[in-house]
């Protein structure tokens, strides 16, 4: 998945070269990722979130202040967990279990869902063109594609280990959120709202084994780069 990552990068910036000759705009977002409580399964703050995204650009007004910008796009969430745990899907549950042996020592543990997008956005702008304030509100719907937990450790020998399990783990085929920017330029600042649940409902469990018991609804803070 990491090279996938890398492809759609590269293909990004590689269309971002052509933005003249290409109508819309591109966008890569960098945030930070948590849920709404994560209680019961704790994520450290370094979770974090990158969305890639083609934009087309409907103008509806004389001025081109005013347009409506639907996409196509894709994610992918990283989740890094607490308390030296890892998932595991038991067959009818996603169930946080020991991530490495007592003699093994953890370097991180995360699981990742990569998503395709449907952008959708409402803008407006001082201007047409790069220098302008910009505010944007919209909402950002997404089909799971894949997911996986990945756990870096060293073992009894000192050696560095990656153990990868890949699967969707109970994730919500479906999620859907709302999306705000406001920038000036080709930087902005922008907020997801997650309004599903990361997981299907009952299917996630707490470190204690219990039903989980906070919120995994999730919520991404960070900085747009576009092609204006």
């Amino acid at each position: 998945m990491k090279k996938i990552n890398l492809f759609f990068c590269f293909l990004l910036f590689s269309l971002c070269s052509f933005g003249q000759k290409i109508p819309g705009n591109f966008y890569l977002d960098f945030g930070a990722t948590m849920w709404q409580d994560d209680k019961g399964l704790e994520l450290e703050t370094q979770s974090r979130s990158i969305s890639l995204a083609y934009m087309y650009e409907l103008v509806l007004d004389q001025n081109g202040q005013f347009t409506f910008n639907p996409g196509v796009g894709y994610t992918a969430d990283n989740y890094f967990l607490k308390n030296g745990v890892t998932l595991y899907n038991n067959g009818s549950h996603t169930e946080p279990v020991d991530a490495i042996g007592s003699n093994q020592k953890l370097r991180k543990s995360k699981f990742v869902g990569n998503y395709v997008d449907v952008p959708l956005e409402f803008r407006f702008r001082t201007h047409p063109g790069r220098n302008a304030f910009r505010l944007a509100v919209g909402a950002r719907l997404s089909l799971l594609v894949d997911g996986h937990t990945k756990v870096k450790y060293e073992d009894e020998f000192g050696n560095v280990r990656v153990s990868k399990d890949k699967g969707n783990f109970n994730l919500n085929r479906f999620k859907g959120g709302l999306v705000g920017r406001i920038g000036y330029g080709w930087i902005n600042f922008f907020c997801y709202y997650g309004l599903t649940n990361t997981f299907e409902s009952d299917k996630l469990l707490n470190t204690d084994g219990n039903a989980f018991t906070g919120t995994d609804r999730p919520i991404t803070i960070g900085i747009t780069v576009s092609n204006f």
